[in-house]
């Protein structure tokens, strides 16, 4: 996939997504983030340049250290506050993977170029 297809697609994705949001009820606009949506596109991508770069996927890679990261984050939150908020350890895990995957993008999109 050439490093404008991706681009494109991205694009695409997001105009859809903020036009689907302005369509939703208020309450379900307010919980939805577009950022979290966009991942699953940014994954894609990340699996199509990493195979045509580097002739190996990177996605297992990414899923076992975010799988790793998970398992610390459950340890640390048990040990320093007694207890797991399930809600604030899940949003907070979800947040910092999105994250990683951009982050995990952009230098595999300058690549491509």
């Amino acid at each position: 996939m050439v490093w404008y297809h991706q681009l494109l697609l991205i694009v695409l994705v997001f105009l859809f997504l903020v036009i689907l949001k302005k369509f939703l009820p208020k309450k379900l606009r307010r919980k939805m983030r577009i950022s979290s949506l966009m991942i699953i596109p940014v994954l894609y991508c990340i699996f199509m340049t990493s195979l045509t770069k580097l002739e190996l996927s990177v996605i297992p890679f990414l899923f076992f250290g975010l799988g790793l990261l998970g398992i610390m984050m459950t340890l640390v939150y048990a040990y320093v506050e007694g207890e797991i908020i399930y809600r604030i350890f899940f949003k907070s895990y979800f947040r910092f993977c999105a994250l990683t995957v951009y982050g995990v993008f952009v230098p595999l999109f300058i690549l491509s170029i």
